[in-house]
């Protein structure tokens, strides 16, 4: 696959409701103690990276990558009953040395489309 033409590449917008249930497979997923999780007021810091699982990216089917560098940014917490609008956007793709070296942002915007919380990840693939 050419990753590169996928670069500026933006995914369809997919909504996630934030629910105990959400939380709970965070929780499972990370072995974190799932009790502690349920009387949280605001999530974790890293839960949206669970959000790839209901999410199409077009670039990371079927290919296999080292995840090198991950950043969040947080304007709102995010709490149990938030309902997101989510997209992930390919912002570059650049050759070093064997690798390609993919820079993506999932963005998650409230219902009143403020931006909630932007993640960063630098990807790694060894190049074709």
């Amino acid at each position: 696959m050419n990753i590169k033409q996928w670069e500026g590449a933006v995914t369809l917008p997919v909504s996630i409701k934030i629910t105990k249930e959400l939380l709970m497979a965070y929780a499972a997923a990370t072995g974190t103690d799932h009790t502690a999780t349920e009387e949280l007021k605001h999530v974790p810091p890293a839960l949206p990276m669970i959000f790839y699982q209901y999410m199409s990216v077009p670039w990371l089917d079927g290919q296999s990558f080292i995840h090198k560098e991950q950043t969040f940014v947080y304007e709102y917490p995010i709490s149990i009953g938030d309902l997101l609008q989510c997209t992930i956007s390919l912002n570059s793709v650049e050759k070093r040395r064997q690798f390609l070296v993919l820079h993506q942002e999932l963005i998650g915007k409230n219902e009143q489309n403020q931006m909630v919380f932007s993640a960063k990840s630098i990807l790694l693939k060894e190049a074709e």
